[in-house]
């Protein structure tokens, strides 16, 4: 049965695992072991028990019999040391007995002969020196990462308050701003009110200026006309 098969696959690389010597190498081994089992659980597992009431003309004792059957392969799955579980031996299908059907392939497991080493030793789940270890990486690792998230939270604070504190200042300087433009603007004004009076003193006194050249023009041709006339009637 491939569920079978898939369980005894997953129990060696178990053991496999249990031989590495590096704590890291086993760690991130575990790690793709329980991946595993998790998706032979939501996978076939899962199928399995949707497959329980089907089939022709079955009673209410065949359907509590695959419930078990089934609730042993998940025993059986979780069952695998994966540096959370103490050990187990790997799960190897009986001989025939109950049937769990429905599909092409029938689940085949004797009942009679279930594993009740869980049942009777209350230390089966004790965690193994292995996986005390594991814990203890694990949770080393996570305060490091504590303490790097908090660190980074600190920077992350400072450098709020110090974008706050930027942000005062330029809407300080934006407030300084408008009003150098506002007196610029009055300056500007005013600048130009001056040269308008100074262009317009200053046309007045050319105006001014051209009307004494003129008037002192006229007075000397009167005298030059005078001094001639006196001149003929001698």
């Amino acid at each position: 049965m491939e569920v079978l098969e898939r369980i005894n696959e997953l129990t060696l690389k178990s053991d496999e695992n249990g031989a590495e010597k590096s704590r890291a190498i086993k760690a991130t081994l575990n790690a793709e072991l329980r991946r595993a089992k998790a998706a032979l659980l939501e996978d076939q597992v899962a199928k399995l028990d949707k497959l329980v009431r089907k089939g022709k003309s079955v009673t209410q004792e065949t359907v509590a019999s695959r419930q078990a059957l089934v609730h042993e392969v998940r025993k059986a799955v979780e069952g695998i040391p994966d540096g959370v579980h103490s050990p187990r031996k790997p799960f190897r299908a009986a001989g025939p007995g109950t049937s769990l059907g429905g599909g092409k392939q029938p689940v085949t497991i004797d009942a009679e002969k279930r594993d009740h080493r869980m049942d009777k030793n209350p230390e089966y789940y004790q965690h193994s020196e292995a996986s005390l270890q594991f814990q203890k990486d694990f949770e080393a690792a996570k305060a490091r990462q504590d303490k790097s998230l908090d660190t980074i939270d600190q920077g992350l604070t400072t450098l709020r308050g110090i974008g706050e504190a930027m942000g005062e200042t330029l809407r300080q300087q934006d407030v300084v701003l408008d009003a150098i433009h506002e007196r610029m603007d009055e300056v500007t004004g005013q600048l130009k009110t001056n040269n308008m009076k100074l262009k317009g003193m200053v046309t007045k006194m050319r105006s001014t200026r051209n009307f004494c050249l003129d008037v002192v023009l006229i007075c000397i041709i009167l005298g030059l006309v005078l001094y001639l006339v006196a001149m003929f009637k001698k």
